[in-house]
This record gives C-alpha cells, sequence and structure tokens, in this order.
C-alpha cells in the first residue's frame, strides 16, 4: 500500500490482518489508514474472522439490503448476538462507528467464542471516562484491562470518537494474538 510505511505506528496492524484476509485495501495499492470505520465494515472483519460461516438467521435490519457485501456478515452478527443494532429495526451499516461501539462489538465477539471476559479495568483514570455510555461500560472495562485499546493522549479515552481503519487493525492483531495464546 502507498500510503502505509514500515514507519507508521499502525504497520504491523494493516500488515496483520491483511496477511490473515480480514480486511483489504480500498483499491489495490491503497488501505485508507486514517479513513474512517463504519458498522458494516467491523461486522464484516469479525465475519471474516469466523471464515464467513454460513447463516439462514432471518435479517432483522430493513436498512440491510439483501445482496450487499456485508449483508451476510451483518445477519450472522445478529443471530451470533456481537450486534442488536440502533433500534426501530435499523442496522445503521454505514454509519462511522465510534470507538466504544467497536469495543462492544469485538466483547460480544469474544463472549461468543467462550473466552473469559472477566477483566476489568478503572476506566476512572480517563479525563473523559463519564462519556462512555452505560451499556458499554462492562466492554469498554474489558478492553481497557486487556490492552486492546488505551487512550487517545491527554488521558482521554474517547468512547464517542470514530474508530478509524488503522486503529481497528491494531486492537484486531493485539486480540487476535492475545486470543490465539489463550486458545492454544
Amino acid at each position: 500500500f502507498t500510503d502505509v510505511s514500515s514507519s507508521d505506528w499502525f504497520f504491523k496492524g494493516v500488515e496483520y490482518v491483511v496477511d490473515k484476509g480480514i480486511m483489504s485495501g480500498v483499491s489495490e495499492n491503497e488501505f485508507a489508514p486514517f479513513g474512517k470505520l463504519t458498522r458494516a465494515m467491523l461486522v464484516q472483519m469479525l465475519y471474516n474472522m469466523e471464515s464467513r460461516p454460513a447463516c439462514d438467521a432471518e435479517n432483522a435490519f430493513i436498512d440491510v439490503p439483501v445482496g450487499q457485501w456485508y449483508t451476510d456478515a451483518v445477519i450472522w452478527a445478529n443471530d451470533a448476538k456481537i450486534v442488536s443494532g440502533m433500534g426501530e429495526g435499523l442496522f445503521a451499516p454505514n454509519m462511522e462507528i465510534t470507538r466504544e461501539q467497536m469495543v462492544a462489538m469485538l466483547y460480544n465477539y469474544a463472549k461468543y467464542k467462550g473466552y473469559d471476559v472477566t477483566a476489568s479495568a478503572d476506566l476512572s483514570t480517563f479525563a473523559d471516562n463519564a462519556s462512555v455510555s452505560a451499556w458499554a461500560q462492562p466492554a469498554m472495562q474489558w478492553a481497557v484491562a486487556e490492552g486492546y485499546i488505551s487512550g487517545m493522549g491527554d488521558n482521554q479515552l474517547a468512547p464517542q470518537g470514530t474508530a478509524t481503519r488503522a486503529e481497528i487493525a491494531s486492537v484486531i492483531m493485539r486480540f487476535m494474538e492475545a486470543t490465539a495464546e489463550t486458545a492454544e
């Protein structure tokens, strides 16, 4: 990729997820590391991590049309209780994902896999800990405790901030490396 250099902080993460077939570039020679991650992109990544299993569940979302690149992934993730949508039958596949939504999906995926999700960090050490939504608290505490995510500088967790493709590549690499050790 012309937009990823071996000196970039996210280089290892990008290399890892591309090599594992979890993510691909936005074009043949661009990864778009600072591009925003959408809800559909993350669900597709989790689905790819599972080797894209067949799922004959009903599509619960009115905004997830048949035949889109993410349709099967969203149906599978909803059936596996990894996602529950945004309410009123909406999944919002093209909505930029927040850091807390990203962590919540990863947390639910870890539960789906049967991994231990009892680790819990004290979020009060972050200046913006009060901006973590109540529904995301357990997931955020787990992700920080496990080292999957850390602050954004200035002692900020930025739970409402949008996640980038580079960030999720690094998070997924840390998650997969940690769970591969416990799975053996």
